[in-house]
């Protein structure tokens, strides 16, 4: 669980850990350069419901992004399965039970990703009031790469992964200082199998659209930062494509795609335009009459 100065969501996260069906776990808190004092706080009201299962690093400055802050959770991770939980998500109670059951019966299957409700919401002070929810469901409900090179369809507190996976495809990025859990689903759905599970909604994305500064979603907040990490993270394998297989194909598609669109905007904008011509003339056939 990565936290920097959200006291006000982390107890919620932390409660969510606690009241989980499946009691075999280990939680790892990483307070990413935020104020240390609320974080031990927190952790020591619920000190006896951890019951040593509960073990903060503070970071003096921080790691220099989300993925580094990540990846000291997951190298200190000795289980069979790690996930990320965001200290502003949540789960359904048997989010751990379920996803742990799918890959248990799914011997070959690298992770598991749990059914995905976005929650809206906005914060006053220490008051969360919901907005309104909607579904966050991959095309198909199935986990391709056809469908995760558009867009990442999977975020951190819906994936479930097995321990040994990092070590076979590597930790995030730390370079990435957004769209880093993108780029590591990309690696993840090229190595093996990601099964979805889930009939009902078993992980919640909680995102604030209005707020600013620390209790914003970075999704929101660093807009900028993603659109440009996302073509940084693109333009780095489309440069070991041509390394391996030249330009030209890419060229040609390319400029096929960009004519192809620009034709069928101009046929659409033509049959708008003949379609209201015509509408006018019957209309004033109607009044000639």
């Amino acid at each position: 669980m990565r936290t920097k100065d959200r006291e006000q969501l982390l107890g919620r996260a932390l409660d969510d850990v606690l009241n989980q069906s499946l009691p075999e776990w280990r939680l790892f808190l990483i307070n990413d350069g935020g104020r240390e004092a609320p974080v031990d706080a927190l952790m020591k009201e619920r000190e006896a419901a951890f019951n040593g299962r509960a073990h903060v690093i503070h970071v003096d400055g921080g790691t220099g992004s989300m993925e580094a802050a990540a990846n000291l959770g997951v190298e200190r991770a000795n289980g069979d399965f790690v996930v990320v939980h965001d200290d502003d998500d949540t789960w359904n109670r048997d989010f751990l039970l379920t996803l742990v059951a799918a890959l248990d019966e799914d011997a070959e299957a690298v992770a598991a990703a749990g059914r995905t409700e976005i929650v809206y919401e906005r914060l006053d002070g220490s008051t969360v009031t919901e907005l309104g929810r909607a579904p966050f469901v991959p095309p198909g409900e199935m986990i391709t790469m056809y469908d995760m090179l558009q867009a990442n369809r999977v975020v951190p507190i819906a994936l479930l992964v097995r321990r040994r996976v990092y070590d076979e495809i590597g930790l995030y990025d730390p370079a990435l200082l957004a769209v880093g859990d993108w780029e590591f689903n990309l690696r993840l759905v090229r190595h093996g199998r990601v099964i979805f599970v889930g009939d009902k909604p078993l992980a919640f994305w909680h995102q604030r659209p209005s707020a600013s500064g620390a209790a914003s979603n970075s999704v929101f907040a660093g807009n900028l930062g993603h659109m440009q990490f996302d073509r940084l993270v693109r333009d780095r394998a489309i440069n070991e494509y041509v390394e391996r297989n030249g330009m030209g194909g890419l060229l040609y598609l390319s400029k096929y795609i960009e004519e192809t669109a620009r034709y069928y905007s101009l046929q659409q904008t033509l049959r708008r335009a003949w379609d209201r011509g015509l509408s006018k003339i019957r209309v004033g056939r109607r009044r000639h009459r």
